[in-house]
């Protein structure tokens, strides 16, 4: 059983691995003279309508004729989505402005620190992670930091403002990371079906966007809806929708640092080509930090995510509190001269 869980980890953050590189890249491709063909705002609103669209699908694939199609629905896990899906929204239209100043690498390399956080988040909920996984979190997080500084200017190699929104974006893929997970793991309704709903209200809340900032620049010429849309546009919005869906299947089998690792081992792919084709200086100092950032994620995914969280370890914490409570109550039952007493002593 622990194989067949761990395989199931491991294809699903290999996936996630792929679907998410070539969503990245195609961001980048999209850009004609840094700017975009197409409104962003409609790319998200269309992404989110065919993740719900592919999540649909799924779900009712997956009853088998079984006409039950909202068994288990609260009202309480229908808020949740709706607040996440806001936050998904938001950081989905951040990305486009992201990558207007920044390369791809860099922003791969930036979410990376998301495990971090996402370990301290899922630490205050009662998660526990083995010392290795720490270890792993933290040197990844040296890593990024030693790529994305610039010993010769004495600073990071993109500017003040890029940093911002990589750091605004990083936080909001933590927390709706561990949000998500808490949420898909808490409730015993289908993923899919979870996804459902959630792509329901993205959906709804992307068109918002959009309207919105079609009526807010009424003086500006403004791209329709559909317009702009090639081939290269078309493949973000479906590489984009598969990226929602293999991202549940992650939290579903793993969880929200697995999640944020898979970022970690895609920049091997997106620093390569960002240097090669985006004109991304490079250096000995960032190679190296290259090198610790996979390794170490090579580290996470093949010994420390095998290993047993604390709370499993015999003599754990769990099992440190529970021993503590037995000698306490048997403290309570003997006397300062160590006779025992029971009631039928009183």
């Amino acid at each position: 059983m622990v194989t067949s869980l761990y395989a199931k980890q491991l294809l699903a953050f290999l996936t996630l691995v792929g679907v998410q590189s070539t969503a990245i890249l195609l961001f980048k491709l999209c850009q004609v003279n840094g700017k975009y063909n197409f409104s962003p705002s409609s790319s998200v609103a269309l992404t989110e309508i065919c993740k719900l669209a592919l999540a649909i699908s799924l779900h009712y694939y997956s009853l088998k004729g079984d006409k039950r199609l909202f068994d288990g629905v609260s009202m309480r896990m229908v808020v949740h989505y709706f607040g996440l899906s806001a936050m998904y929204t938001i950081n989905n239209q951040l990305s486009f402005y992201v990558l207007m100043v920044a390369d791809p690498g860099s922003l791969a390399l930036g979410k990376s620190v998301a495990p971090y956080l996402c370990a301290l988040l899922l630490q205050m909920t009662g998660q526990l992670i083995n010392k290795l996984q720490w270890v792993c979190v933290i040197i990844q997080c040296c890593a990024i930091a030693i790529i994305q500084y610039d010993t010769c200017k004495n600073r990071g190699v993109l500017t003040d403002y890029a940093y911002i929104l990589i750091a605004v974006s990083t936080t909001i893929t933590a927390l709706t990371s561990v949000w998500n997970q808490l949420v898909i793991k808490g409730f015993d309704v289908p993923v899919n079906l979870q996804n459902a709903i959630m792509y329901l209200f993205s959906s709804l809340i992307a068109i918002g966007f959009f309207f919105h900032e079609q009526h807010a620049q009424l003086e500006k010429k403004q791209l329709g809806f559909f317009e702009g849309y090639e081939t290269l546009a078309m493949l973000l919005v479906l590489f984009q929708a598969f990226h929602g869906i293999a991202v549940a299947f992650v939290y579903k089998y793993a969880d929200a640092i697995v999640k944020n690792f898979a970022a970690s081992s895609v920049v091997a792919l997106l620093f390569v080509i960002s240097a090669y084709f985006f004109q991304q200086p490079t250096n000995l100092h960032s190679w190296c930090g290259i090198i610790i950032v996979l390794v170490t994620t090579y580290c996470y995914m093949n010994i420390a995510l095998k290993l047993d969280s604390p709370a499993q370890v015999p003599g754990g914490i769990k099992d440190e509190k529970e021993r503590l409570l037995e000698e306490a109550i048997v403290a309570e039952s003997i006397d300062p001269k160590g006779s025992s007493l029971t009631t039928s002593d009183r």
